[in-house]
């Protein structure tokens, strides 16, 4: 078992909470196998020992120290999708939650960890913050299953921006394909990392990971590098966090997410392949059947 639910269970009766708005706890793990084999400095998204569930509070954080909670430094934001009603819980304990549409999404859908969020038309909106924003570094993790009659289509996973001249992360599936972009406002240039199609099966649940260490940029796809291109192109986002659609709502998602991990730090393969239910084993990841 990995020991990132010891590790968080020991910062919640040791260290003082600073700097943000007071955090929350994390959540309990769900009624779900839990994974095997991860590094143990992998996050444990299915943990064997159950944690305390947040409150519903939808307080968020303002202040610039991101640091301040139990979870692991680098961890900005975990979206589990567990919640049938409410706001949608950033179980990362660092507050920031999400609010959901009344109308185009499925709470409490079958999920690839407990629960899951199935959208179809549908998204979740998070307040922007300091402590979303990339500096140095950014990993963004994600479970997704596109939904068949989606497939040929654009959708947008998670965003912040719209891409028009403006400071932006977005990530986009076509063709069962998987495209990240970075971009600054002030800057021609930009990154553009696009797999090849058919990478993301529809009707399949797919770990999509981004990895983008300031000079280097990585999709992992099911623990497995499969797209390089430059990186950087880090900074400050006045933007909103979108789930499920781009900020200007185009591009709607079609299908069911969960375990959105969003990481100010670049995570390395091995604990991407742990959360994406693999083993890392001389040098290699060695996924389950």
């Amino acid at each position: 078992m990995s020991l990132a639910p010891r590790f968080l269970l020991s910062l919640l009766l040791g260290v003082p909470l600073l700097g943000c708005a007071a955090p929350l706890p994390p959540p309990k793990a769900p009624d779900a196998t839990p994974s095997q084999g991860a590094s143990p400095t992998t996050l444990e998204i299915a943990g064997e020992e159950p944690l305390p569930p947040p409150p519903s509070s939808t307080k968020q954080i303002a202040a610039a120290d991101c640091s301040a909670s139990p979870a692991p430094p680098g961890l900005a934001a975990w979206y589990r999708f567990e919640e049938l009603d409410g706001p949608v819980l950033d179980s990362s304990g660092r507050g920031h939650h999400g609010a959901a549409t009344s109308s185009g999404l499925v709470r409490g859908a079958p999920g690839r960890v407990g629960r899951g969020l199935s959208f179809s038309g549908g998204h979740v909106r998070v307040p922007a913050s300091p402590c979303l924003d990339f500096t140095t570094a950014a990993t963004i993790e994600r479970w997704v299953r596109i939904a068949p009659e989606g497939a040929g289509n654009v959708l947008s996973t998670v965003s912040r921006g719209t891409g028009n001249r403006d400071d932006n992360v977005l990530m986009n599936a076509s063709c069962g394909n998987m495209q990240l972009i970075f971009s600054r406002k002030d800057l021609q240039d930009s990154t553009n990392v696009t797999s090849d199609c058919g990478v993301i099966p529809a009707g399949q649940w797919t770990h999509i990971a981004y990895v983008n260490d300031g000079h280097m940029l990585v999709l992992y796809v099911n623990g497995i590098p499969t797209t390089k291109g430059k990186g950087g192109f880090l900074g400050p986002i006045p933007s909103d966090l979108y789930i499920g659609r781009r900020e200007q709502g185009v591009f709607p998602f079609a299908g069911t997410m969960d375990e959105i991990l969003w990481w100010r730090e670049a995570r390395t393969q091995a604990q991407i392949c742990g959360d994406a239910g693999g083993r890392w084993s001389d040098g290699r990841c060695l996924l389950r059947p």
